[in-house]
């Protein structure tokens, strides 16, 4: 069963230009400051990001956690990532490539994690549902989750319209599923916003939201 539609062969040939997009750069920077005031960062939490790409957000968010695990199915974009951490000396960031929804379970991160986040990589999940469940499987009691992505759109987001996404996603349906994934304490805010011109030809504001859930503790 197809879990995601990521296309990584798009991704791989676009991972060495892909921190060049201005507009891609000023987003992550938003997403990143938006998760360090949303969330309760501690230094001692061991984390968890799945769909790292080149790093953009890994980084910044490195500074806050005693270790991040950066996955993605993409070894173009984790080839890029490594490079950054070679250039920086970088030891707390551990760069996989991976499917986190179909690699086998001695290929998959290994423990449990204080704090899991995802930006911009579930409306290319197929499967979100099992995707929240997963996340869900691999947090301690307590544990946070951030997901930051598109609010519901018109469908002209993506340049190529044969590309398999999300169209965004609705607050409340998300919500649904993250409390069907074992979450509680949700809350959504407005992590940024992004003006461009459309495949349309249209100019079109849309919103990022970032969801932040706990996963529920056992009684």
């Amino acid at each position: 069963m197809n879990t995601h539609w990521n296309n990584t062969n798009r991704f791989d040939s676009e991972s060495g230009t892909w921190d060049k997009n201005p507009g891609r750069v000023k987003l992550a920077g938003q997403i990143a400051q938006s998760l360090k005031e949303m969330v309760p960062f501690q230094k001692k939490w061991n984390a968890l990001e799945i769909g790292c790409g080149t790093g953009l957000i890994t980084c910044p968010i490195a500074e806050k956690v005693s270790s991040i695990t950066a996955i993605d199915t993409s070894e173009g974009m984790i080839e890029t990532l490594k490079a950054k951490m070679r250039a920086r000396q970088t030891c707390a960031i551990e760069a996989l490539v991976c499917d986190i929804l179909s690699e086998p379970d001695n290929e998959k991160p290994r423990g449990k994690f204080d704090f899991i986040f995802s930006s911009m990589t579930l409306h290319h999940i197929s499967d979100t549902s099992g995707l929240l469940k997963k996340i869900n499987a691999y947090l301690h009691p307590g544990g946070y989750l951030a997901i930051a992505d598109l609010d519901e759109e018109d469908g002209y987001f993506h340049e190529n319209p044969d590309e398999k996404v999300h169209k965004g996603f609705p607050r409340d349906a998300l919500l649904a599923q993250l409390k069907d994934a074992g979450f509680g304490d949700i809350t959504f805010s407005t992590a940024a916003t992004i003006t461009k011109i459309n495949r349309e030809e249209r100019k079109m504001t849309y919103t990022i939201f970032l969801a932040l859930a706990r996963k529920r503790k056992q009684k």
